[in-house]
């Protein structure tokens, strides 16, 4: 039985179908109950006619990931867990909660795992766990321990090290380190924040570059490296790379609209950060730009993917494929999932 933690997530929910596809035995947490019916429809958006079938051997079980009940029920009969299920947010405020949902979690799931028979175990990590500053960030980078790394890195960096923590203990593990995953998901979802801002309309870019990865290849990688057998391994995933300006052009002209054309000043865009991040704390709101996320729009981040390309013989999706996909899929799961 392969069990996936946070299935009704963008990636959590892409894994689900690349399983299903495969005809493997699917077991998948959730938390939030509306969320499945976005992942039901994206079964028949990806799946077409099989996906009825597909759909009705998944077994769906509600589970608090912090409670250790819970996860005992989740594991007991698992013999491989995708641990999908993290807290994305780069809000200060919710440091502390990122280190519960992603740390202290992943610690007690490797622990289970190692003593419930688990045979493999793959977690996700993130390319904000590596922390390297060269001009080509791989696998072997080191994390800068005197470098701006945002709460979230920090926590999906501790995760990381309890997953090699269980690997010495004998747990054989893989761990995958994504870059910024697009592709349809639950309305609401933070994933989608980027096409949001597209759809809006977007005026200024900042200075920086970074990466895209589809929700498929990411999927695709996870279960390959699985069915290879492979553990005590980190592999980056990390599809085109481009500057932002060019990322966000890309999703004007595919929706219409007109790119970017003004260059945001660093200082005037940590300032607004700064604002408005001082107001979503005050609101309680979690949406939009945050201190951490208007520095990194500034950094030039470059990725080598030739460890994974090696391994899986791996072709990622083209930007102008990964970004049509999100926007037809997104539009198929709103229309599907509107009373």
């Amino acid at each position: 039985m392969n069990l996936v933690t946070g299935a009704t997530g963008l990636l959590g929910s892409h894994v689900l179908i690349e399983l299903s596809k495969r005809n493997m035995p699917v077991r998948a947490a959730y938390r939030n109950e509306k969320k499945i019916a976005a992942v039901q429809a994206l079964f028949h958006y990806y799946l077409k006619e099989n996906a009825a079938q597909k759909w009705a051997q998944v077994e769906w079980i509600k589970a608090d990931l912090l409670d250790i009940e819970d996860l005992k029920h989740l594991v007991k009969g698992s013999t491989t867990i995708y641990h999908c299920a993290a807290l994305v947010s780069f809000f200060k405020a919710d440091f502390e909660a990122c280190i519960q949902q992603n740390r202290y979690v992943t610690a007690n799931l490797v622990d289970l795992a190692n003593t419930m028979g688990v045979r493999h175990f793959c977690h996700v990590s993130s390319t904000a766990s590596i922390g390297g500053k060269e001009a080509l960030v791989s696998e072997k980078s080191k994390w800068d321990e005197g470098g701006q790394h945002s709460g979230y890195g920090v926590s999906k960096r501790m995760a990381e090290k309890e997953v090699w923590r269980g690997i010495e203990e004998g747990l054989r593990a893989v761990i995958v380190n994504p870059c910024v995953i697009l592709g349809p998901a639950a309305p609401g979802s933070p994933s989608l924040q980027m096409l949001s801002t597209a759809q809006k309309g977007l005026r200024f870019y900042t200075s920086g570059a970074n990466a895209v990865v589809d929700a498929r290849d990411v999927a695709w990688a996870m279960v390959e490296l699985v069915e290879q057998n492979i553990h005590a391994e980190r592999f980056l995933v990390v599809g085109p790379q481009q500057t932002f300006r060019d990322l966000f052009g890309a999703f004007a002209q595919q929706l219409g609209r007109k790119a970017p054309s003004i260059a945001a000043p660093k200082v005037l865009t940590l300032l607004f950060a700064a604002i408005h991040e001082l107001w979503c704390h005050i609101s309680g709101k979690r949406e939009g730009l945050t201190i951490e996320t208007a520095r990194s729009s500034h950094e030039v981040l470059r990725y080598d993917r030739n460890k994974i390309e090696k391994q899986l013989s791996f072709k990622y999706t083209p930007l102008a494929d990964i970004i049509q996909n999100m926007i037809a899929g997104q539009a198929f799961i709103e229309k599907n999932i509107t009373p």
